[in-house]
This record gives structure tokens, sequence and C-alpha cells, in this order.
């Protein structure tokens, strides 16, 4: 049997001090997705918070999740791809390169996920219209 392959893509808003999320996979009964969409959720939140100490002007974050299961048991992920796409005005690109550098020190999801699986990240920035 071949691996397992996911891939998925959700939105996130800022709003005071929060963000919603859209576009959320439905997770219910896929707890490896389930997984993913916490990793993103909880990427997002730390960026998030780091762009905000930054007085950044985000409008809308993109995340974009790809992983591979393993075929041996436990079916753990072998690798996982995150596109980051961060849409606002004006941002700085040297300050959100340092903020996007900074994320794996402070999600905790991401930290527990990456002592078993490598997680490769871009980020893309996108002038709000």
């Amino acid at each position: 049997m071949p691996p397992h392959h996911f891939s998925m893509t959700f939105s996130a808003t800022p709003h005071a001090d929060s963000v919603v999320f859209t576009d959320l996979p439905d997770t219910q009964s896929a707890p490896m997705q389930g997984l993913l969409v916490a990793l993103g959720q909880c990427t997002i939140l730390t960026l998030h918070s780091i762009c905000q100490r930054q007085r950044q002007s985000v409008q809308r974050y993109r995340c974009t999740l790809t992983a591979q299961q393993r075929d041996a048991h436990p079916q753990i992920f072998e690798t996982i791809t995150m596109q980051m796409q961060v849409i606002g005005y004006t941002l700085d690109p040297k300050r959100m390169a340092q903020a996007w550098h900074l994320v794996p020190n402070y999600c905790p999801v991401h930290a527990t996920i990456a002592m078993s699986c490598p997680i490769n990240h871009h980020i893309t920035l996108e002038e709000a219209v």
C-alpha cells in the first residue's frame, strides 16, 4: 500500500486580538489531517502574534499544507511542507522574514511535530487590494 498524501488549504482573518479561521477541512474522522490543521492554526496564531508586535498590517493569512505519511506502521508523517501566504498593507519583507524565522521557536504544535518529522516552510507576501 502506498503512503498517504494529504493536501489542504485554509485561511485566517485577523479580528481584534484573535483570528477567525475559514475553509477548515472536516477532520472528525481523519485525526492525521486534524494534526495538520492544528499545525497550521498554531503557526498562524504564532505568526499573527509576532506580526502584531512588529506593527505589521496583515489582512489575511492563507496556509497550504502538504504531507506524506510513511508506509510502515505507525504511519507517522515523513515530510510536511507549509506554504504561508500573508496578505497585507505595506508589509516589510525583512521583518516578515524575521517573524517567520521565529515561528518554530514559539509554536508548540510545530515543536512537537518537528521532533519526528521535518517541516519545510515557505512564505510569500502579497499586497492587499
